[in-house]
């Protein structure tokens, strides 16, 4: 999928999608602003972004448990913006690699 695509429907690779999902196309959740889907689009299916895609849709997924008391969905929360800060990283990472890939 070409880049345009990517941040025009805020989609992340499929290549990052979970194991059980259904195929269907996922988008960054909500909590993932605008300007860095745009600038992790070009990173495409870079390795550096594995991790911390998982970490977030774990707390994504976390956030939206209604078994969760008080406290642990504030750690869910918080979890979610570690994970949303570790893309941040990722992609300021990925943009010096893909820049000497070039």
């Amino acid at each position: 999928m070409c880049r345009g695509c990517l941040v025009r429907e805020r989609l992340i690779p499929l290549a990052f999608h979970p194991l059980r999902h259904d195929g269907t196309r996922l988008p960054y959740p909500e909590i993932v602003p605008g300007e860095l889907v745009a600038r992790l689009a070009p990173l495409g299916e870079s390795p550096v972004l594995a991790a911390p895609l998982a970490r977030l849709l774990a707390a994504v997924a976390r956030t939206r448990d209604r078994t969760l008391d008080a406290d642990q969905l504030h750690a869910a929360h918080d979890e979610a913006r570690a994970a949303v800060a570790r893309l941040r990283e990722a992609a300021r990472q990925g943009s010096g690699t893909v820049g000497e890939a070039r």
